[in-house]
Order: structure tokens, then sequence, then C-alpha cells
């Protein structure tokens, strides 16, 4: 088998491991939003998630959703809407204010509480620390000096947190839980971490139609 036919082998494994953890992600918020009663905006929601994530997993090669990795901005956007849609509980505060405007979820796990306190953050040794609005879990945390609990992606080496990930699928993933509450802070926060480049492009070109 040739290095390039390896890498490919490697790269669909490690995509495989990404469809499992969107599958996981989905069944977490389908079980919440049976939790909360069934609201059935929330059940809309949840069912066109399930639709996107059935088009790539129908897919004869998983590497297709590297080529147009949209689809999963539009998945984790009904994740977003679906959240919001569910009653009062340990995610208080997801609804629109007065204003109409959405609180962000947190930067670290979007499935946290919302993003209303905020705490200093450095997401490594070598970068500078930054403000970033997170869970008050989180910021605790981060205020005693220990690491917050962050959403791990699998990666070729390894389990790795958003910030030391480059791949589209990636920012894609964060855009679509960052939808209703907006990208305004994400280019800052994540300055200088791998998918900054990514972001950037994204959210200039590619993602403007889900806004």
């Amino acid at each position: 088998m040739s290095a390039s036919d390896r890498e490919l082998v490697k790269e669909r494994a490690v995509l495989l491991r990404t469809f499992d953890e969107f599958d996981a992600e989905l069944a977490a918020v389908e079980a919440r939003v049976v939790d909360g009663g069934s609201p059935a905006a929330a059940v809309a929601r949840t069912a066109d998630a399930a639709r996107i994530r059935d088009a790539w997993r129908a897919a004869p090669d998983p590497t297709d959703l590297l080529l147009d990795p949209s689809p999963v901005g539009w998945f984790t956007a009904q994740l977003a809407q679906a959240r919001v849609c569910l009653p009062a509980g340990p995610e208080e505060g997801f609804g629109p204010d007065a204003s109409g405007r959405y609180p962000a979820p947190c930067l670290f796990d979007p499935h946290h509480g919302p993003a209303n306190v905020s705490a200093l953050w450095q997401p490594s040794p070598g970068l500078l620390p930054r403000p970033v609005l997170c869970c008050a879990e989180d910021a605790a945390l981060l205020t005693e000096g220990k690491a917050p609990r962050t959403r791990l992606f699998p990666t070729s080496k390894g389990p790795r947190p958003l910030w030391e990930c480059d791949g589209d699928i990636h920012v894609w993933w964060l855009l679509g839980h960052f939808t209703l509450a907006g990208w305004d802070r994400l280019a800052a926060v994540l300055a200088h971490t791998a998918p900054i480049f990514s972001l950037n492009r994204v959210m200039t070109h590619q993602g403007a139609g889900m806004k």
C-alpha cells in the first residue's frame, strides 16, 4: 500500500469516528428533548438534524463530506435551535432576551450551560491568554487555574480540542452551534489557534448563507 493510500485509510477512519461522535451528540439532544416533554419545535429540529446526518452516512464514500462540510453546520444549527425550544432547566437561559438576542453557547462544549460568564483562557502555553465567555462551571475551573471541560474531536493524533483541529468540518460544527448567537467573537477568541484560517475563510465566503 502506497503512502497516499495509507493516508487515505487513516483519514477515512478518523472521519468515521467523527461521524460516531456526531451520532452520539444527536442522540444526547434527542434524549434531552424527550426528557423536556418533547416540544413539537424541538422534535422537528432534531428530526431535521437526523435527516442531514443520514444523508452523509448514506454517501458511498465518507470522505465526500470533506469536499463540502457545510452539512455539518446545518446539522449543528438544528441542534442549537432544538436547545432553545426546551423548557427551563439545567440549560436555562438559551432563549432570546427582551431584545431578541440569544446568548452564546459555551465555547468549550455548546451543550454546557449558556456562555454568560467571562474568564481568562490560554489555548496553549505558547499563546497569550484571552477573555472568553463560557458557562459558569468552566469559568470557575479557569479561575482556579484548571482546564475547562472540553469536547474532544477524533484526529489522526488522538482526541483533540477544537482549537487544535484545523479542518473545515470542525469550523462548520462550531459555526452551526453559534448560528443563533452570532459569530462576532469567535475570530478573536480563537486567534492564532489551528482553525483560525479556516474559520475566517468560511465565515467570510461560505458561511454567509447560515446567518
